[in-house]
Order: structure tokens, then C-alpha cells, then sequence
């Protein structure tokens, strides 16, 4: 997906991404919210804390900078190359919250990011080097997109697919062994 070209774009592709997200989730039964069983043998409220997780990375990072500190990338105590058990952190972070909690925190931290964007100038979200954690590869808005927008789009995707799994009658579900890549 092409990055936004402007704060009015990178709003729009925000705002659909979340509003599709939410309104996804919103059709999941309570009972269904803590089954394992998206891509990845994950639930849908570890998918929630997916998203929490890395938004509120995203403005931490932000913040610590702008208060004089490193910014702590990716997460205190984890290494790029330690991606899978920072996810694991999140969820296990979040093991105890109901889905009813995770939405809301979700709905309140979205909120968030999008003040984040408003408040910032344009060529701060858009131009290199504005922010040290941000690097000089990529602007703000590529962390943007890549710990939000993108992330949505890809927890609507595997929502989507579990819930028409689900919708087939036990029978016709195909087994992980038949559905596993020779």
C-alpha cells in the first residue's frame, strides 16, 4: 500500500482502517472472544492487544524524544529480532482484560493516534529526520502506516477468515494438516 501523500490522506486511510477494524469485531459473540483459533493460534482479544501494544509503542516512542529521552525501540527489554515474543508480551499483558476492555482501550488509544496526527505538522509527519526514533529512512508517517493502518487491515483480514471458518458446519472445516502448504 502506497504511503499517504498529505495529513488529510493519512487521516482517511486511519479512519477506514480503524472504522472497518471495529465494525469486524463488533460481530464477534462474547463467548468467541478468547479462542485461539485466527492465524497464529491467536484470539481475537490477543489480536486487540496486538494493536494496543504497538499504538502505544508508536506514541511512547513520540513522547520520550519530545521529553528528552532515547526513545526505547522496539519495546524496553526486546530486540527487532525479538518481534514474536514482544506480541507474546502484549498478550500476556492483556490476558486478564475482557473484550469489552480491550475494545474500549483500543477505541480510546485510536483516539489518541489521531490527535497525534492532527497535532503535528506536516512536514514533521512526512519529511525525514523530524523525530531521531523515526530515523532518517523513513518518515513518521511509514511508522504510522506500519504499526496501525497496515496492522488493522491485516487483523480485519484474519478476522474475516476465521469468522468464515467458524461459519462452516464442523464437517466441512478443513483440518490445519489438510490445510498446511506440502
Amino acid at each position: 500500500m502506497p504511503l499517504p501523500c498529505n495529513k488529510a490522506e493519512l487521516l482517511l486511510n486511519f479512519d477506514s482502517a480503524y472504522s472497518k477494524l471495529i465494525n469486524e469485531l463488533a460481530t464477534i459473540p462474547e463467548q468467541d472472544t478468547r479462542l485461539p483459533e485466527i492465524a497464529g493460534e491467536i484470539s481475537a482479544c490477543d489480536l486487540l492487544a496486538y494493536q494496543i501494544g504497538w499504538g502505544r509503542l508508536l506514541l511512547q516512542w513520540d513522547k520520550d524524544e519530545l521529553q528528552g529521552k532515547p526513545a526505547q525501540m522496539p519495546a524496553p527489554g526486546f530486540k527487532w529480532n525479538q518481534l514474536g515474543l514482544l506480541a507474546q508480551s502484549f498478550y500476556t499483558h492483556h490476558c486478564n482484560s475482557s473484550f469489552s476492555q480491550l475494545h474500549t482501550e483500543f477505541t480510546e488509544l485510536a483516539g489518541q493516534i489521531r490527535q497525534f496526527i492532527l497535532d503535528n505538522e506536516e512536514s514533521t509527519l512526512f519529511e525525514l529526520g523530524k523525530r531521531k526514533w523515526a530515523g532518517d529512512k523513513w518518515p513518521i508517517v511509514k511508522w504510522i502506516q506500519v504499526n496501525t493502518i497496515a496492522p488493522y487491515q491485516s487483523a480485519r483480514s484474519k478476522l474475516r477468515k476465521w469468522k468464515k471458518h467458524q461459519a462452516l458446519p464442523a464437517a466441512d472445516r478443513p483440518s490445519d494438516s489438510a490445510s498446511a502448504n506440502p
